[in-house]
C-alpha cells in the first residue's frame, strides 16, 4: 500500500514540475518576444540609444547610435565606452547619478560626446536606472540627441545680432571691423578672421582689420598688401563667389610665399565676397579651424555677416563723402557770405553818391526845360532805389555787417568837422550838411538795432494798408480787409513792417487785374495770425518747394522784366520771403504757405496775360488760382 502512495505522490510532483516547466518556458517564450520586439523597436527609433549592465558594461546600441556617433555594436559591446566620452567628462554622469534623491531614476544631462573621427558633438542625453531590490543600479537605457547643429545655429543667430546692434556702438569703421572679425574667429573657431578690402587702382588687397591668436601676428598682418593674384581672395573677388579650401598644398610656390609673408601657415580657410548693390569692394576670409572642418552652414554664417559688413563699408564711405562735402559746403557758403557782406558795402556807397549826385544835378538842370531831362532822372533814381533795396535785403539775411574801420571813420570825422563844415559851405553854401553826412555814414556803417515793442497788429496792419494802397492805385485790384481786435504781441517795428508789406506787395504783383486779395488778422489759439489771400495765378508745385529759398522768381528768366513795384508781374528779386523765414526764425514766429496755380497757366513757362477779362476771351478753364501765406506769432503769455 506504501508503495502505491509514494507512486501517486511522485506521480503529482512531476506532473506539477512539468506545468511548471511549462510555465516557465512559456514565460521565456514572451520574454523572448518581447526581447525581440523591444530589440526591433530600438532599431528603428530615430535616436541613438545605448544599454548598459550593472557593471556599467555596453550590452546594445542601436543603428541609429552608429549612424551618429560611427561606433558599432561590435566595437563597443563589452566595454564601458570610454573610446567616445572626452576625457574630462568620463566621471560626469556618473557624478549626477549619485546626486539623484532616493526614488529618482531618470537623469537628464547636457553634454559632449565624440564620434570615432574624433569631432565633438554637443548631446541631450536621458538616462533610465532599472534598479535592483536594494535600489542599487542594475542597468540604464541611454537615449541621445544630437544637438549640435541645433546650437550652431542659435550661436550664429546670436553673433549676427550681437553684430548688427554694434554696428551703431562703433562709429569709426576700422574699430567696427575689428570687433566683427573677433566674433567670426570666435564663432567658426578659427585661428585668424580678416577684413581684406581691394584697391582697385593699384590691384592690391589691404587689411582693415585682423584678429588671429598670436597679437604679433596680428599687428603684422595689418600693415601687409598683396597683390590680387597672389590670393585665393583675388579669385573670390573675380568669380563673385565664395569659396572652402579644406586643405592647402603645402609645396606650391604660391601659399609658400604667402605664408612666408604672414608669418604663419594656412592650412584652411574660407573666403565669402564683400559685395555691395554694384561692386565686389573687398573679402571675409577666416583660417585655420581648430576643430573639424569648415562646412555649408560655416559658409551661410560667414555669407550673412559678410553682407552686413559689406553696407556698413558702403554706408561709412558714402558718410565720409558727405562729411567732405559738408565741410567744402560750409567753406563755400562761409565764402559767399563773406563776399555777398563784402559786396552789399561796396554796393550801397557808390548807390548814395550816386544819388546824391543826380540831386545835384537836377537841381542844376532847371534852367532846361524839365520834359528834357526829368523822365530820364527818374529812371535813373528808381533803378538806384532798387539797387539799395537789394542790399537792404541781403543785410537783413545776411546780417554778418560788422567793419572794423567804421570808428576810424568816426574818428577822423569827429577831428575834421570843422574843416569839413567849412569845405562843405565853400562849395555849396548849405549850412548843416555835415549832420547829413554823419548820418549817412551811419546809415552805411551802423549796425540796425531791432528793438521789440508792444504791438496791436490789427492796428499796426491797418496803418500800414493805409500806406501801401496809394502805391497801387494804378491798378485794377480789390484789397479786402477783416481785422478782428487782438491780443498785443511783441515784435521790433521794423521787420514786421518789413513782413506785412512784403507779404501785401507780392500779392498785388501776383493777381491780375479783376482779381481780388484778402488780408485778414485775428486771434488763433495762444497766438495772433496774421493772412495775406490773393486770388491770382498761383504757384507751381515745385516754385512752392523753392520759394522761401531766395533769389528764387517764380517767372522764368527770359520772362523777367523790371517794372514798378505793385505792378502784375513787376519782377521781384527773389529776396523777400527769404527775409521773412529768416526773420521767423530770428523773431520766433511761423510762416508757411499754400498755393494752387491757375488751370490756365500749368506750366511756368505759361504767362498771364495780365487782367481777368483778357484771360475770359479765349475758351479754357476758369481763372481759379490762389495763394495764402498765414504767419503765426505767439502771443507773450503763451
Amino acid at each position: 500500500m506504501s508503495e502505491n502512495v509514494n507512486y501517486d505522490t511522485l506521480r503529482r510532483q512531476v506532473t506539477a514540475l512539468e506545468t511548471r516547466l511549462r510555465e516557465q518556458e512559456s514565460l521565456w517564450e514572451k520574454d523572448r518576444i518581447a526581447a525581440d520586439y523591444h530589440r526591433k523597436f530600438l532599431k528603428f527609433i530615430p535616436y541613438p540609444v545605448l544599454i548598459r549592465d550593472a557593471k556599467g558594461l555596453i550590452t546594445y546600441l542601436n543603428p541609429a547610435f552608429t549612424q551618429t556617433f560611427g561606433w558599432t555594436q561590435e566595437e563597443l559591446k563589452g566595454t564601458h565606452g570610454k573610446e567616445y566620452i572626452p576625457v574630462h567628462l568620463q566621471s560626469q554622469l556618473a557624478r549626477k547619478i549619485k546626486s539623484l534623491p532616493p526614488g529618482r531614476s531618470v537623469v537628464k544631462l547636457t553634454t559632449k560626446r565624440l564620434t570615432k573621427t574624433g569631432q565633438a558633438l554637443d548631446v541631450v542625453v536621458r538616462v533610465g536606472i532599472d534598479r535592483d531590490e536594494d535600489l542599487k543600479p542594475a542597468g540604464m537605457v541611454m537615449v541621445f540627441r544630437d544637438v549640435t547643429m541645433e546650437n550652431r545655429i542659435d550661436r550664429n543667430q546670436s553673433a549676427i545680432n550681437r553684430i548688427s546692434q554694434a554696428l551703431p556702438q562703433y562709429p569709426r569703421l576700422p574699430q567696427l571691423l575689428q570687433y566683427v572679425s573677433g566674433e567670426i574667429k570666435e564663432l567658426l573657431g578659427t585661428q585668424g578672421a580678416n577684413v581684406m578690402l581691394l584697391d582697385k587702382d593699384r590691384k592690391e588687397f589691404y587689411f582693415l582689420s585682423a584678429v588671429h591668436d598670436d597679437p604679433t601676428t596680428q599687428e603684422r598682418v595689418k600693415k601687409i598688401r598683396f597683390p590680387v593674384d597672389e590670393l585665393l581672395s583675388g579669385q573670390v573677388v573675380k568669380t563673385g563667389k565664395p569659396l572652402i579650401m579644406t586643405s592647402l598644398p603645402k609645396d606650391q610656390k604660391l601659399h609658400k610665399d604667402r605664408d612666408e609673408k604672414i608669418g604663419y601657415q594656412i592650412k584652411n580657410v574660407m573666403v565669402v565676397p564683400l559685395q555691395t548693390t554694384t561692386r565686389i569692394i573687398g573679402v571675409i576670409s577666416a583660417d585655420n579651424k581648430k576643430e573639424g572642418i569648415f562646412d555649408q552652414t560655416d559658409l551661410e554664417t560667414l555669407s550673412t555677416i559678410a553682407a552686413t559688413v559689406a553696407l556698413s563699408i558702403e554706408n561709412a564711405r558714402v558718410s565720409e563723402e558727405l562729411k567732405k562735402a559738408n565741410a567744402e559746403l560750409q567753406s563755400l557758403n562761409a565764402a559767399k557770405d563773406k563776399m555777398i557782406s563784402h559786396l552789399s558795402h561796396e554796393l550801397k556807397t557808390p548807390v548814395a553818391v550816386l544819388l546824391s549826385s543826380i540831386k545835384i544835378l537836377s537841381r542844376k538842370l532847371t534852367d532846361l526845360p524839365e520834359e528834357t531831362w526829368q523822365p530820364t532822372l527818374e529812371r535813373m533814381q528808381r533803378n538806384l532805389k532798387r539797387l539799395i533795396g537789394i542790399e537792404d535785403e541781403i543785410y537783413d539775411i545776411v546780417e554778418k555787417k560788422s567793419f572794423a574801420h567804421k570808428p576810424v571813420y568816426s574818428l577822423i570825422f569827429d577831428q575834421c568837422k570843422d574843416t569839413i563844415e567849412a569845405l562843405i559851405a565853400e562849395e555849396t553854401g548849405e549850412t548843416g550838411v555835415v549832420q547829413k553826412v554823419r548820418q549817412t555814414l551811419d546809415d552805411i556803417f551802423s549796425t540796425r538795432d531791432h528793438e521789440e515793442k508792444q504791438v496791436h497788429l490789427d492796428r499796426f496792419v491797418d496803418q500800414r494798408i493805409t500806406a501801401i494802397r496809394p502805391l497801387f492805385r494804378h491798378r485794377d485790384v480789390d484789397l479786402s480787409a477783416d481785422l478782428t481786435p487782438v491780443s498785443p504781441i511783441r515784435m521790433p517795428l521794423d521787420p514786421l513792417q518789413k513782413v506785412v508789406d512784403g507779404l501785401i506787395r507780392n500779392a498785388v504783383e501776383n493777381t491780375p487785374d479783376g482779381g481780388s486779395i484778402q488780408v485778414l488778422v485775428k486771434e488763433r489759439g495762444k497766438g495772433v495770425e496774421f493772412v495775406v489771400q490773393d486770388h491770382g495765378i498761383g504757384l507751381t508745385p515745385e516754385a512752392q518747394k523753392r520759394i522761401f529759398e531766395g533769389f528764387f522768381t517764380t517767372q522764368e528768366t527770359l520772362h523777367y522784366s523790371s517794372k514798378q513795384p505793385f505792378d502784375f508781374n513787376a519782377g521781384g528779386k527773389g529776396a523777400d520771403l527769404l527775409r521773412m523765414k529768416i526773420f521767423s526764425e530770428r523773431y520766433h514766429f511761423n510762416i508757411s504757405m499754400t498755393s494752387k496755380r491757375c488751370s490756365r497757366l500749368p506750366g511756368d513757362t505759361d504767362i498771364c496775360p495780365g487782367s481777368r477779362e483778357a484771360c475770359s476771351k479765349p475758351a479754357g478753364p476758369p481763372c481759379d488760382g490762389n495763394t495764402r501765406v498765414t504767419v503765426l506769432f505767439a502771443l507773450p503769455e503763451a
